[in-house]
């Protein structure tokens, strides 16, 4: 199934979780928020969250400064 992550399309398996996403896509889980078509999934969520067909998901990650 396709799913987009900050706008840049991925295949993923089926049954795939947000966590699983994350790491095919290289992205580290700390530091970051992230959001599942709109919706904001804590950091504790992110395997429990099964991905589905066209899901939009949106990373940002923390950095400091001023």
């Amino acid at each position: 199934m396709r799913i987009k992550i900050n706008g840049k399309e991925f295949e993923v398996e089926t049954a795939t979780t947000l966590s699983q996403a994350m790491e095919k896509a290289s992205i580290k889980q700390g530091g970051v928020a992230t959001a599942l078509n709109g919706k904001v999934i804590p950091a504790a969520m992110r395997d429990k969250t099964v991905l589905a067909d066209g899901d939009n998901i949106v990373i940002i990650k923390a950095f400091y400064g001023g």
